[in-house]
């Protein structure tokens, strides 16, 4: 079996280490982090609020970053123990690249932006990236969480049923056991699809 290689800067530590400094000390380590730091972090704290509401029995101290530099193909980003087992799960972000690129200069700027967006269309682009990639899981199961993030995205519910129906193809023939639709907003799961039964990728 191959050993599961960690990024050297763990986002764990450094969140425990932050939330013992006062408010204004916080924001100043988190600012001064590098944009991979950055992502790193944004990647754990949304897997570990969306482990609370998956419904998945997933021991939240076995949560792991992966490096996926480590590996070829590469590793998934999270790793962690689910119902005693370990599992992979791959993050995307739902978000229309124009939209990433306002939120980014309006939280620099700390001002107020906004505008029309598509939902299928980003929620297409990621899903289909992900979907023609391959991982290194150790044969283990491999999750896909597709996310809309707070201060970006907001999803449209009544659109996703039909929004998801049409990337079935891609999804199928794609390495996943399961795709879940993930609301950062809110914290719950809008969709859980099953591409394969777990317990058969476990084998």
């Amino acid at each position: 079996m191959i050993a599961l290689a960690k990024p050297r800067w763990e986002p764990a530590v450094f969140h425990e280490a932050c939330e013992k400094l006062p408010v204004r000390e916080q924001r100043r380590l988190r600012d001064g982090l590098k944009p991979d730091d950055k992502k790193l972090l944004f990647e754990w704290k949304t897997f570990r609020a969306f482990a609370r509401v998956s419904g998945l029995d997933i021991d939240p101290r076995s949560i792991e970053m992966c490096d996926p530099n480590a590996a070829s193909p590469p590793f998934p980003d999270v790793r962690c123990r689910v119902s005693g087992q370990f599992e992979y799960f791959e993050l995307g972000e739902v978000t229309e690249e124009d939209l990433a690129r306002k939120a980014r200069i309006a939280q620099k700027d700390l001002s107020v932006y906004g505008g029309a967006t598509s939902q299928r269309r980003p929620l297409a682009r990621i899903c289909l990236k992900k979907c023609r990639k391959r991982y290194t899981t150790n044969g283990r199961p491999l999750h896909l969480i597709l996310h809309f993030a707070v201060g970006r995205q907001v999803p449209n519910e009544r659109s996703l049923p039909d929004d998801l129906s049409s990337l079935m193809g891609p999804i199928r023939r794609g390495p996943f056991a399961c795709v879940w639709l993930y609301d950062g907003w809110d914290q719950r799961v809008l969709v859980r699809h099953r591409t394969t039964p777990l317990l058969e990728a476990r084998s």
